[in-house]
């Protein structure tokens, strides 16, 4: 669209930045790769924004979000000269002083496929990636919990495990949206939920405990700006909650999908702040699960000693778990194994990597298959950064094995990567012969 003004607004900012045109292009082409969108803008199109041309939507908010995080400061589509665009955007609030409330207004326009597709094209916030130091949850509004209510509990702590059984077997794509109307109907649509009720502590963390999963899964689909509202909305109701435990592990995830995108100094921030809060209290378990995405954070950062550092203390923490914190003792181990290889892989230790993968693939249980096929994926990047490309396909066809089960775009894009990166050995016979696997599986 075309507007006959120059937008000064935009011209403004854009000075402010100290961006050349050719780098304004690139911020914004990032962005909109972020949440899944591919933008081919450069320089001659900022030109043409400042002149007042308008970008459709949602290239706005891209443009914005660009801005915001070059000037360290919150800037709206308005404040950059796109005063039009506001309709085409979901308004949802992000704060408010009853995580119920928040909670309900983000999963009405999860249901609604218009508005739940606008949600997954605005991008990731990176304002949103700085949380408040925790300062103690709120007195409980009920401290009696009547039987109804109890087995009511009992029912969604089921169902949730379901939910989180079928991420890790199938992948996100799978049960999301059926885990967003089971929310919906089950957990939101209680007599004393809203702004107004009288939940008690358990129902808040539930429902906490839900919308974090549920807020997984859009990371594992990649709808990253979705999974950044049901996380902190999640955050809000552990507050709430009083549950120091369920925040950090919110935060811990919050860092993993920073670090995915790139945003090393925030999810190194996000990692550490969970870390603190769950020193004390937290079991062996979740302090493992802390620490161990510290040490990743910090190896993603080049900052080898402070990485081994937190490796050690997660290695350590493991250690003390007793028998009875142990039922998780397979995952736990392989999870740590994991972050291991990849912490020791982004400080270019690669033979030790490799053991170091390789043994949580051993560990990792059966019914955990994303995980498992993540792990295999960078055990065979490892291998291929060796000079191995027959073992690196031989590990690969494990991964093309379970392939065509997942609905996960993390899945997606690892398929395509490393299909990427096996074309530079194509003249190898195990490599094309591979590569032809994965041209069928591709379709």
């Amino acid at each position: 669209m075309r507007n006959h003004e120059r937008n000064d607004s935009l011209r403004n900012l854009a000075k402010e930045t100290g961006w050349t045109h050719h780098s304004f292009a690139v911020a914004v082409n990032r962005t909109g790769a972020e949440a899944g969108v591919t933008l081919h803008y450069d320089r001659t199109a900022v030109s043409h924004w400042l002149t007042g041309s308008r970008p459709r939507p949602p290239v706005p908010e891209f443009v914005a979000e660009a801005l915001s995080r070059r000037l360290g400061r919150a800037i709206s589509p308005a404040d950059a000269g796109f005063p039009d665009t506001a309709k085409n955007v979901v308004d949802l609030p992000t704060e408010q002083a009853c995580g119920m409330k928040t909670l309900i207004d983000l999963v009405a326009a999860d249901l609604s496929p218009m508005r739940r597709a606008n949600l997954r094209e605005l991008p990731f916030r990176a304002a949103w990636t700085v949380v408040p130091s925790w300062a103690g949850g709120t007195p409980p509004r009920s401290s009696v919990v009547n039987e109804g209510e109890a087995a009511a509990l009992v029912v969604i702590g089921t169902m949730t495990s379901a939910f989180a059984a079928a991420d890790r077997m199938l992948g996100g794509g799978h049960a999301r949206s059926a885990g967003a109307t089971y929310l919906a109907s089950a957990v939101l649509d209680h007599p004393n939920s809203g702004p107004s009720g009288n939940d008690n502590h358990a129902h808040l963390g539930a429902a906490a405990t839900l919308a974090q999963l549920i807020g997984f899964m859009c990371f594992d689909n990649l709808n990253h700006n979705l999974a950044q509202r049901y996380y902190r909305a999640a955050l809000q109701l552990a507050r709430e909650a009083n549950e120091v435990n369920r925040h950090a592990e919110i935060l811990c995830n919050m860092s993993v999908q920073a670090l995915f995108l790139g945003h090393y100094q925030a999810a190194a921030r996000l990692a550490d702040t969970a870390v603190r809060q769950g020193s004390v209290s937290a079991p062996p378990s979740t302090r493992t699960a802390l620490l161990g995405q510290a040490a990743v954070c910090r190896a993603a950062l080049s900052d080898g000693k402070e990485a081994l550092n937190y490796l050690t203390a997660a290695e350590k923490a493991f250690e003390h778990a007793d028998d009875g914190q142990r039922s998780g003792a397979a995952t736990g181990q392989a999870d740590l194994e994991h972050r291991t290889g990849m912490v020791l892989a982004s400080l270019r230790n690669l033979r030790q990597a490799e053991a170091a993968l390789s043994a949580s693939l051993r560990n990792r249980p059966e019914a955990e298959r994303r995980s498992r096929m993540l792990t295999t994926y960078h055990l065979a990047d490892v291998q291929l950064r060796r000079a191995r490309p027959e073992q690196a396909c031989a590990t690969w066809q494990r991964f093309l094995g379970e392939y065509s089960y997942m609905r996960s775009e993390r899945i997606n894009m690892s398929f395509r990567r490393f299909r990427s990166s096996l074309q530079q050995h194509r003249n190898n016979e195990v490599v094309r012969h591979v590569l032809h696997q994965a041209s069928k599986l591709a379709g």
